[in-house]
């Protein structure tokens, strides 16, 4: 894409060119400021297909919405290709304008059927782009599954084994399914016996999410639910393999088409993961939202937790995912929520009480506690699900704890 993309990161229709000329950015452009919440987020120069897939701005990403004009008269056959792989990558949240100066009708039935939804005759004029896409707009306003815009990705590492990490994802997931009705993801990001489907009651599979993204290019939705197991609640999962042969080493793009396909498909996507968590850089680092990182109020579990926390703050971006997390508290633990903060010299951003016994019979019955279920456990996780799904005010109060941490560093 070019430099000539709209800064603004979030928008509600995000509008986007594909091998137009100058004259249709043009109008695009001028078009995008006569309607409310649009932004024109640039052109790509090239069409779009699974062998040349370009990196997405911010912008398209974060929009709740796209449009995408896309020029037939280059190469009518790669135009069909563009609309199917935009259909494939942005799934319902795009609309699709064909232009051209003729077109042919096979041409225009074949594009039809591979979702372009309308199109436009050049020269394209100003009063016809603008009211092509104040005609999506209004689709928009009744289609509420078109606003709910890109899923999240939550990964969860733990500082050392054995603090609870996969219980605690999973814990989370279900509050976010039951108390807030989300489409919610656990993936179990293991090489070899995950737990996630152990505490869930679920049977393991052969497929696992290291498969996943070895078949990123053609990753859709019949082959996604190959790799699904449902628990009860309405929660998918993919579990991760009994046996491990060597993982897949997946390239950055695998990982994030991937991962966009399933902010396409889910509200929330939690990752269980003990891997790659000591680079910064990482693709899953990189492609997450939120990255939880757990410990237990014990000195050898802050040792590492202090160290892991030092690794990941080299890279800023990590920094301003990070979120720290404190499982099994008590008030007669030897160390303090600020003697934790004062060593590792971050904030913490949620204390989950010591529920031990009763997550032990959880595991045991394969069945995760109910969100109904009144404790102090479920008190804490119901708190931290309100702050993922719209706790504006608690996420402002901790990015301002943030700063003055790394102030203090």
């Amino acid at each position: 894409m070019t430099g000539k993309a709209e800064s603004l990161e979030h928008s509600a229709l995000a509008i986007f060119s594909v091998c137009t000329d100058e004259d249709v950015v043009s109008v695009a452009t001028t078009a995008s400021f006569t309607i409310s919440g649009a932004r024109f987020a640039g052109e790509f120069r090239d069409y779009i297909t699974a062998e040349k897939r370009p990196q997405f701005s911010p912008t398209l990403k974060s929009a709740a919405c796209c449009v995408a004009l896309i020029d037939f008269d280059r190469d009518p056959e790669q135009a069909i290709a563009t609309t199917e792989r935009l259909h494939h990558i942005f799934h319902q949240k795009i609309g699709i304008i064909g232009v051209g100066a003729q077109l042919d009708a096979g041409i225009l039935l074949r594009a039809v059927r591979n979702g372009c939804t309308e199109f436009l005759t050049k020269p394209v004029g100003l009063p016809e782009l603008t009211a092509s896409l104040n005609r999506f707009n209004a689709v928009l306003a009744i289609d509420p599954r078109a606003q709910s815009g890109f899923g999240r990705v939550l990964t969860f590492f733990g500082a050392k084994g054995g603090v609870g990490t996969t219980m605690l994802a999973v814990h989370l997931a279900i509050f976010l399914v039951r108390q807030h009705g989300k489409k919610v993801l656990l993936i179990d990001h293991k090489q070899q016996l995950g737990h996630v489907a152990l505490y869930l009651g679920l049977k393991d599979t052969q497929y696992h999410f290291e498969e996943l993204l070895h078949n990123a290019d053609r990753l859709d939705s019949e082959l996604l639910n190959g790799f699904i197991v449902r628990h009860r609640s309405g929660l998918d999962a993919i579990a991760s393999p009994e046996m491990s042969s060597g993982p897949h080493e997946a390239t950055s793009d695998e990982f994030e088409r991937v991962m966009d396909f399933l902010r396409r498909e889910y509200d929330y996507v939690l990752i269980d993961s003990s891997m790659a968590c000591h680079d910064p850089k990482s693709a899953l680092i990189e492609q997450s939202d939120e990255v939880y990182i757990v410990s237990t109020p014990d000195v050898a579990a802050l040792r590492d937790l202090a160290r892991l926390v030092e690794n990941l703050s080299l890279n800023e971006a990590s920094t301003g995912k990070l979120r720290l997390v404190v499982n099994r508290s008590t008030s007669s633990d030897s160390v303090t929520p600020e003697q934790i903060e004062k060593t590792v010299r971050f904030p913490i951003f949620a204390t989950v009480p010591n529920n031990y016994f009763e997550l032990l019979r959880a595991i045991n019955d394969g069945e995760p506690i109910s969100p109904q279920r009144r404790s102090e456990f479920n008190q804490a996780l119901s708190r931290w699900a309100n702050r993922i799904v719209g706790g504006a005010n608690g996420a402002e109060a901790f990015s301002v704890k943030k700063k003055l941490f790394a102030f203090l560093r």
